[in-house]
């Protein structure tokens, strides 16, 4: 039988705090297998030569791209950390339908908080009118629904509880 790797899709808007769990978690990950990556939208996006823009179109393109990248991946027995908003139900369903590992962690986070970490300075741009692009503010967010993980991340607090609740949920505790 072909042994497949794990996809660990952890999601949440811009500032939530889905880079950091994930990439705290993927450290846990390759301490105990080499076969580990840690794969990051922003970075995907570069990476790619950044040919899309963030239109929702745009948007929904680059999310089968990173679909398909880990899909491609974990058929290499290679587990794949995925920290990206994924704001599409359609990939969420892809995902749940086309990998057997398949764990979705949503990163909660206030927008009231999100404002305030703004680190790319994206929500105060949307809420001064100077983009029309941020999710969660001029687009709209579908939520996880069937996500077999809620963290709550309004305080940056506990990562190592929060890593740990993963580590948990796809079975390597």
């Amino acid at each position: 039988m072909q042994q497949k790797g794990k996809l660990i899709w952890v999601t949440g808007l811009s500032g939530s705090g889905k880079t950091t769990i994930g990439k705290a978690v993927y450290e846990k990950l390759k301490k105990k297998y080499d076969n580990t990556v840690f794969l990051d939208g922003d970075i995907f996006r570069e990476v790619l030569g950044n040919d899309l823009g963030h239109t929702p179109k745009d948007r929904l393109e680059n999310a089968k791209r990173i679909h398909k990248m880990c899909k491609f991946l974990i058929s290499q027995d290679i587990n794949v950390v995925c920290a990206t908003m994924s704001l599409y139900k359609e990939i969420h369903d892809l995902n749940r339908k086309e990998i057997e590992e398949y764990f979705e962690i949503f990163i909660e986070c206030t927008i009231e908080e999100l404002i305030k970490r703004d680190q790319k300075g994206l929500y105060s741009k949307a809420l001064k009118g100077q983009r029309d692009d941020v999710v969660g503010v001029n687009l709209p967010y579908d939520r996880p629904h069937n996500c077999e993980l809620i963290i709550e991340n309004s305080e940056n607090n506990h990562l190592n509880e929060k890593v740990e609740q993963i580590l948990n949920l796809i079975g390597e505790k």
